[in-house]
This record gives C-alpha cells, structure tokens and sequence, in this order.
C-alpha cells in the first residue's frame, strides 16, 4: 500500500466470482474506491479453496501439512474419503464406531444448540464413525466380542470347506493365536491400502508436474519415486496377496517380512526347505534390489547436476 498524499494505492488479490471480498475488510463506504484488473504474469497467485461445512474440516487437515500452490491438484478432495476410511481401519469396532457414529449423528441434528468450534466437527465425526462401525463388522468386532450377525461359525456343522458370509468367522476370536491372526492380517492390509495412498500421491505430483510443464521433476522425481515405491512395497503387495490365495495344503507358509529382509542380504535366494510364493521369485527380487539401489542417487543427485549444468 502506497500513500500519496490523499490517493492511496494498493494491491490485493481477490477470486473472480467475488469481486467486493476486501470490503470486509472494513468500513469502507465513506472512501470512493475504484477497482481496476492488474496482470501480474511473474507472481504466483495465492491458494483460494471453497469449502463449506462439510470440506471445511478436511481442508484444514491438508493445509496444516502443507497449503496447495496455485494451480495444483487439492489432495483435500481425496481425504474427504481417505481420511475418515483410514481412521475406520484402525478404530475397526461396531460398539465404539456406533457410539462416534451416534455422537456424530446428534451434533448434525442439534447443531444449532453447539458452538462454532464443536459444530464444525459434526460431519467428520460422523463418517469416523460409520467407517469404523463398517471396519468393525468386517472384523467381526464389538468391544471384542464376536458377533454372529451373518450366521454361526463356519466351522460348526458338517461343512469342512466353506466361507464366512461377511468378515471375519467369528470363531477366531476364540482360536488360540488369535491376536496374531488379527494382527498379522491388520498388519497387511494396512499395508496394502498405505500404499495405494502413496501411489495416489505421486500420481498427482506426475499430474502436477505435467500441469506445470516441469519435466525436471517429472522424469527425475516422479519416476524414481513411483519405481522405487512399486518395486519395493508394490512387490510386497503383490507377494501379500499372491499368499492369501494359495493354499498351502497344509504347509509352511514362507514369511513374507523374511523375503524383503532377504532381497538385500542373500540377493533374493530362496532359503532350504522353503516355498517360493511366485514363480521365478529369486529373479524378480534381484531386479527389485537392482532397482532399489539405482533409485535413490538418481533423485537425489540428476536433477540438481542438470540444473547446475543449465546455469553454467
């Protein structure tokens, strides 16, 4: 803001569609005002997402992390599922999602009775809570009491091969190993839905480097990235799944965290007496490690070179 005299100039961004946002600024009817349009070709406008109450709160999540640049992909769009989905996968429990899920359901009906603060959490309180509700049938879970909404156990009767309608048997919870059981499958599948996240985020930094003709970051960043984040955990993934569908006929099954640990101390080779998961799994693990090795300097140090190279 310059100040001559009694003319006053100053310059402000304000989106399109709301032209008379900076009079809130305050009272300013006594002043007579004139609003020209100024190009600014070399600065980058501010980011101006519209929310309302319901992306508000997922908005805010993003941008404490960090505030999308102008022009960029909003991940808020996507947390407004994922985040509430992944707090479900972790808080798995149809008593305690029921609970939050009512809590979230009476702050929307009497909202008007909440302050400002606690209303804004109305919704997300809600979806925590019908995602955990879902997470905690597919676990067959009710403050660890199983459930037989579906049926009884599958292994009660004559059948000796069947499956359970929904979720989890409900015998499990009465095994033995159940803990290791739930754990071990918590474990993966959190596994695999981290990162198909990951992957989602890097496809939008493609998408963004692609929007903003950056093909630095593009072949350097983006590529490297994707090779070593699919190579490495995609293939973990892929080994994860490839076990849960085969039967084993009664034997070991081989440890999936023992193949990783293997592909950097033995190059991938099959320990004696074990099992491969797929075929040609000594192979594809060297390429994996191949991969893993040339991916990180090729992040860290191409792209600078060639900007080096580029002022030089």
């Amino acid at each position: 803001m310059i100040n001559q005299g009694n003319l006053m100039f100053g310059y402000f961004w304000s989106p399109l569609d709301q032209p008379s946002l900076f009079k809130e600024l305050g009272d300013l009817d006594s002043i007579n005002l004139k609003v020209e349009s100024v190009a600014f070709s070399k600065l980058t406008p501010p980011t101006h997402f519209l929310t309302n109450d319901f992306t508000w709160i997922f908005q805010e999540i993003v941008n404490t992390y960090g505030t999308p640049t102008f022009g960029e992909i909003n991940p808020a769009v996507f947390a407004n599922v994922s985040f509430p989905f992944l707090f479900g996968v972790m808080f798995g429990d149809v008593g305690h999602g029921l609970m939050l899920m009512i809590a979230g359901g009476l702050m929307c009906l009497y909202q008007d009775r909440l302050s400002e603060d606690v209303a804004k959490l109305r919704y997300i309180t809600l979806m925590m809570g019908w995602f955990s509700f879902y997470m905690g049938l597919i676990y067959n879970d009710c403050m660890s009491i199983p459930l037989t909404v579906f049926g009884k156990s599958c292994f009660e009767g004559s059948k000796q091969i069947c499956v359970y309608p929904f979720g989890f048997d409900p015998v499990w919870l009465e095994a033995e190993n159940d803990i290791p059981y739930y754990n071990s499958f918590k474990m993966k599948i959190s596994v695999i839905i981290g990162i198909a996240q990951m992957t989602l985020g890097i496809f939008l930094k493609g998408l963004n480097a692609v929007h903003f003709k950056k093909p630095l970051d593009l072949y350097h960043e983006v590529v490297p990235q994707a090779l070593l984040l699919l190579c490495l955990f995609g293939f973990m993934d892929l080994l994860i799944i490839k076990k849960w569908l085969t039967d084993w006929n009664g034997k070991d099954a081989p440890q999936i965290i023992n193949i990783i640990i293997n592909i950097f101390l033995t190059q991938g080779a099959i320990p004696e007496g074990e099992i491969a998961i797929i075929e040609h799994q000594t192979f594809w693990c060297r390429i994996m490690l191949f991969i893993a090795i040339i991916t990180p300097p090729w992040m860290l140090f191409v792209k600078p070179f060639l900007i080096k190279q580029k002022y030089n």
